[in-house]
């Protein structure tokens, strides 16, 4: 197995986060989020929805689902999961994720068919990077 071609870059920034839960298991937020960039050089705007679970134990947890829409009217849905360590330093979250796509799309159609390996860093004043690699 190995890391093909990059294949999503966005950028964008948090819009929303709900406080869900705080309990012995951590606290666990639901966040809102949107993102523009590309997917394989097709500009498009995701629309995510996540929660993320901040443990006692420093690891973070993050889960949640997606609407992307490219510039074209193509329609993309996206699940995806990652984990974390609690924020750096610097107050930044590091995530290691891994993203499923589906798609009627003629264009994108192949995508559901594979994992799309990420990283996913959002900064204290929540702007977030999200890169994504074909993974085969």
């Amino acid at each position: 197995m190995a890391l093909g071609n990059l294949i999503l870059d966005e950028t964008g920034t948090i819009d929303a986060v709900r406080e869900l839960s705080n309990d012995e298991h951590g606290i666990k937020n639901e966040i809102s989020l949107t993102l523009k960039g590309t997917i394989r050089g097709v500009e498009e705007t995701t629309k995510w929805t996540y929660t993320a679970l901040a443990r006692p134990d420093g690891s973070v947890y993050g889960e949640g689902t997606a609407v992307m829409t490219t510039v074209d009217g193509e329609v993309l849905t996206v699940t995806g999961r990652g984990a974390a360590k609690a924020a750096g330093e610097d107050g930044s979250t590091h995530f290691a994720t891994m993203l499923f796509v589906h798609t009627d799309a003629p264009r994108f159609a192949d995508l559901n068919h594979v994992g799309l390996a990420g990283e996913y860093d959002v900064a204290p004043d929540g702007t977030a990077v999200n890169k994504c690699w074909e993974w085969k």
